[in-house]
């Protein structure tokens, strides 16, 4: 029974020529790649998942193409086939990728609070012991911060902001320029603060 079916499955796949074959099988693949795309567009896990499964594809994908063409074709001729369509399905990656990026950093602006809370917020005329009261409580959730699970970047960036708030509580006395400096590292935090809700 087992046999005849397998039987059956193959007369069917000898039967079919060979541009229908390689079309049914590039029909597969655009529909993975619809179907990818959508995920990507309208689904948030997907949209942060890594995409190598996809390249997988391509690469699947691309040997099936070879050996398609290699049953009809010389050599030569199934090489130049397969190489277009890694090309092409490489391209297709690259777009899904740059989809998954716009809209993760979309969504990460939309989540921006438009305003500092107050705790943060640090007015280049303030004081310097006030300055340093709120460096103190910026470290402080620095600290909370770099106990999170952290994307690589963003771990940098915490690092980068709480060795700057160091320097600038121990150096006491501060400048109008430090000011200002304070106020972009009090931002980069604030932003960093609401894209892991805390």
């Amino acid at each position: 029974m087992l046999t005849d079916f397998f039987n059956g499955i193959y007369s069917v796949v000898a039967s079919l020529t060979f541009e229908t074959a390689l079309y049914i099988c590039w029909g597969a693949f655009a529909l993975v790649f619809v179907c990818a795309t959508l995920l990507t567009i309208f689904n948030s896990g997907v949209r942060a998942a890594n995409k190598r499964p996809y390249l997988a594809f391509v690469n699947i994908f691309t040997a099936v193409t070879f050996a398609l063409a290699l049953t009809e074709r010389e050599l030569d001729f199934s090489v130049l086939v397969a190489a277009v369509f890694w090309c092409a399905g490489y391209l297709t990656y690259g777009l899904i990728v740059l989809l998954s990026r716009r809209k993760t950093r979309a969504a990460q602006n939309v989540a921006m609070p438009e305003f500092p809370p107050p705790a943060l917020h640090f007015k280049s005329s303030a004081a310097p012991a006030n300055a340093n009261v709120r460096t103190e409580h910026a470290l402080s959730v620095t600290e909370k911060l770099l106990s999170k699970e952290l994307g690589r970047g963003d771990r940098q960036e915490a690092e980068r902001i709480k060795s700057f708030l160091s320097f600038m509580q121990a150096k006491g006395s501060l400048t109008p320029e430090d000011n200002e400096r304070l106020n972009d590292n009090f931002n980069t935090l604030l932003k960093l603060m609401a894209k892991y809700k805390m």
